[in-house]
């Protein structure tokens, strides 16, 4: 258990461990997260898999050197052949497979251009999946950006942060965040707000939607100051560390050859604002009893819900 928090530091849930196009079909790729090597590979056909990553045989890393031929992966040592199961299905120049010639597999989901592991004590199935985004397939919307960031913090924190509208004005200097609402249901946290943004003409009002589904993956939604979308995705790799990923996607212009310079310069506002709590997130502690004010509503709401994911 992590000293700077009092819980596992592998919540059970879907995370992002690639994005779609880092991994062509055929492609083999080597993940570390949930404090595991583990190897993502995708067959000729274009199906993903992910399996623990050395070899049963000598211990090699089938996600460094190994090959993927007719939709099975081979280890680069000795050429053991592993199914998407996990399962060895063949050894060259050998008549036998061992019973124990078997390979973890870790149920993967594949959606708007992005590849989800699930993780859980014991391989745990999931009981709910990651929703697709409407956005990323809409017509009038366009994939603009991505950006990753590995930083020395734990998944709650950030969701505790984008559920947190007071530390907007002094972290990030934005004027008002009002209204706000939380909603908690299953697997799913919601968080509804207007806002007032600072702009060089004058303060815009605009509208955020963020809906969780567990701790690793937030859809979070702006409108009224322009019309940006983006998956904000938090995968941890080790005890302390996350990797976050970052997922734009902006509604295009309606006007042929018009410019979007509002929907980018929020995008670089928002990976500005980032950049603003990445120091805080990796030198604060996590308190379990904090001392709370009355703008303080859904942090405990939010730990409430987080609970499901961090226990058992």
């Amino acid at each position: 258990m992590d000293t700077r928090f009092p819980f596992t530091s592998y919540p059970r849930g879907w995370f992002q461990v690639a994005w779609s196009d880092e991994l062509p079909p055929g492609g083999v790729l080597p993940l570390s997260c949930f404090g595991k090597e583990l190897v993502l590979f995708r067959t000729e056909e274009g199906v993903a898999h992910v399996l623990d990553a050395y070899c049963p045989h000598l211990g090699a890393h089938l996600g460094h050197g190994g090959k993927v031929h007719q939709g099975i992966l081979q280890c680069p040592f000795h050429g053991w052949r592993f199914n998407g199961q996990g399962h060895c299905v063949e050894i060259p120049h050998a008549g036998r497979i061992p019973p124990g010639a078997v390979l973890g597999a870790w149920p993967v989901q594949e959606l708007d251009g992005a590849l989800f592991v699930h993780h859980a004590p014991e391989g745990v199935p999931p009981t709910w999946q990651v929703p697709a985004l409407p956005e990323a397939s809409a017509e009038g919307w366009v994939l603009f950006q991505k950006k990753q960031w590995r930083i020395r913090t734990h998944p709650q924190e950030i969701s505790e942060n984008i559920a947190d509208p007071t530390h907007f004005r002094y972290v990030h200097g934005i004027l008002s965040i009002s209204e706000a609402t939380f909603d908690a249901e299953g697997p799913v946290f919601r968080v509804d707000a207007k806002v007032s943004q600072p702009t060089p003409r004058g303060p815009v009002d605009g509208r955020i939607r963020s809906e969780a589904h567990g701790l690793g993956y937030w859809a979070i939604r702006f409108s009224g100051i322009a019309d940006v979308t983006f998956i904000s995705a938090a995968t941890p790799v080790g005890p302390e560390h996350v990797a976050l990923r970052h997922t734009f996607f902006i509604r295009a212009p309606s006007q042929p050859g018009a410019s979007n310079n509002v929907g980018k310069a929020l995008v670089a506002e928002i990976l500005r604002q980032v950049e603003e709590d990445i120091p805080i997130w990796e030198n604060k502690l996590y308190r379990p009893r904090p001392l709370l004010s009355a703008g303080d509503r859904s942090i405990p709401m939010l730990r409430q819900w987080s609970r499901q994911f961090l226990e058992g």
